[in-house]
């Protein structure tokens, strides 16, 4: 029996709907329906009125619950009007207060595979969403998206005949394996040709014609920016660091034209830069060396790779990742193909992109699947900040964030030995303390390349803050042209 409601301190919200019913099912009754079943569920509610004003509920009742509830299954069962019946019997119940019937709707979300859940005969035109207490009409794109998620097969195996092996960037394929190689040397495919290791992949497959083609996934992985737009207009990465008044401090995008602009070499920059700038607390391993890889570095890696491999990249507004004073922030074009609490509680993974998935996995790219959320909470534990947050937006385009944060840090040591810690200036921005703070625990002379490598940034950036700290009488500069190097001014 479903528990009863307290209609007077019920509100009109994203998952509770109020409707007269006076003179029989109203007609709006079913774009309810649809944005419930197309969102995250709720409740309709006949027999219940509201007031404009105060938006108050009162029990207003209706005439003949079993003539409704009866005209509801037709209607619901009638292909020509809903395409689809996501109820069971337990679903519909009445509740009597004061003398007065009211009939009780609940409307579970629907599974990915049966949305859009739409009326009438095209999906495209007949779709609705929940958004705060009203619904709306979908966009043609909303219905797409969708579609393209109630897929039962991999929509990234699918092969990309416009664009041939030579769009595959020769030099990250070449990172890649030599990633796998390093990470798992006794790997039966790292001995295998590229085409072959490719297939194994599932990065390329044979077209219709018996020649060789990227995957979607192949084409996102290793192949240039120009080729990846031709098959997603929206392609998109964004990478940047706001530590200040400025709009941003330093930046990444796939546009740049100076890097492949694909998945993983984004992953590869960001990751070392998210990780970096990451709290390490000290600890030491049972033989006394300092462990310096903790959960948060894995949580950082989990948290770039599910940004990367759920995201929708038919979608607009692209990929972003950004690295704030007290957080980092991973936003994707695209809901949860999983409801939150699914999610949140582990052990279910219904990835967008499988294949890619497994492509980063292969090289640590992840943990096993459907426990990221776990290794991010432990991640953020660690260093003693809040748990990390997932959001998503009901309006289109659909985008998830997440949110991990990096304050609140709980200074702990598990030695008697207290590391010394770098001076830092609050009046110096981050990037001049970063490459102060190097610069500090190296002792010894430092090129720029050697401080962009050791950092995970470009040349270009490292030049202009040491060129900064050189003004301000922080670092010295000696040598020319490609002898210079840096070092701390006493």
């Amino acid at each position: 029996m479903a528990d009863r409601l307290d209609i007077s301190n019920l509100r009109e919200t994203n998952q509770i709907e109020a409707k007269l019913a006076k003179h029989g099912l109203p007609h709006s009754i079913w774009e309810t329906y649809s944005s419930f079943a197309n969102s995250e569920g709720g409740k309709i509610l006949l027999g219940v009125a509201e007031d404009k004003a105060t938006r108050k509920l009162s029990v207003s009742g209706v005439a003949d619950t079993e003539k409704l509830i009866r005209d509801f299954w037709n209607t619901l069962n009638d292909r020509t009007k809903v395409n689809i019946n996501i109820l069971t019997d337990e679903d519909i119940s009445v509740q009597s207060e004061d003398g007065k019937d009211i009939i009780v709707i609940n409307v579970p979300a629907a599974r990915r595979e049966n949305k859009p859940v739409y009326l009438g005969p095209n999906p495209l035109t007949g779709a609705y969403r929940r958004n705060a207490d009203g619904d709306y009409h979908c966009t043609a794109d909303e219905s797409r998206a969708m579609l393209r998620d109630s897929s039962l097969t991999p929509l990234d195996r699918k092969i990309v005949d416009e664009v041939g092996l030579e769009a595959i960037s020769k030099d990250t394929l070449d990172t890649y394996r030599k990633n796998l190689a390093f990470r798992r040397p006794d790997h039966p495919w790292n001995n295998l040709p590229d085409k072959d290791f490719l297939l194994k992949l599932n990065a390329v497959d044979f077209a219709k014609d018996a020649t060789l083609h990227p995957t979607r996934a192949g084409l996102l992985m290793f192949c240039d920016n120009q080729a990846i737009t031709r098959e997603f207009p929206d392609y998109f990465l964004d990478y940047h660091e706001k530590l200040g008044q400025n709009r941003w401090d330093d930046r990444i995008i796939s546009t740049e034209g100076t890097w492949s602009g694909n998945l993983y070499d984004f992953w590869l920059k960001v990751t070392t830069k998210l990780i970096a700038t990451i709290p390490h607390p000290f600890r030491l391993a049972p033989n006394m060396q300092r462990i310096d890889e903790g959960p948060m570095d894995k949580a950082v890696r989990e948290a770039l790779t599910n940004t990367l491999v759920h995201a929708d990249y038919y979608g607009r507004r692209g990929t972003v990742v950004i690295r704030k004073l007290d957080c980092l922030e991973f936003t994707n074009p695209g809901g949860l193909r999983l409801t939150k609490d699914e999610v949140l509680q582990g052990g279910i993974s219904d990835s967008r992109n499988p294949t890619l998935l497994a492509m980063f996995n292969l090289v640590g790219g992840g943990e096993r699947m459907g426990s990221g959320f776990d290794v991010m909470r432990q991640g953020a534990a660690d260093i003693g900040a809040e748990e990390p947050t997932l959001t998503t937006t009901q309006s289109f385009p659909n985008r998830t964030t997440l949110n991990v944060p990096i304050k609140n840090v709980k200074k702990r040591t598990t030695s008697s030995q207290t590391p010394t810690k770098p001076p830092t200036h609050s009046t110096f921005s981050d990037g001049e303390n970063r490459v102060l703070s190097l610069l500090t625990k190296s002792k010894q002379p430092m090129k720029t390349s050697e401080i962009a490598q050791k950092l995970g940034i470009s040349v270009s950036w490292a030049s202009k803050q040491l060129k900064s700290l050189n003004a301000k009488g922080m670092v010295n500069r000696d040598g020319t042209t490609r002898g210079t190097h840096y070092t701390v001014r006493k």
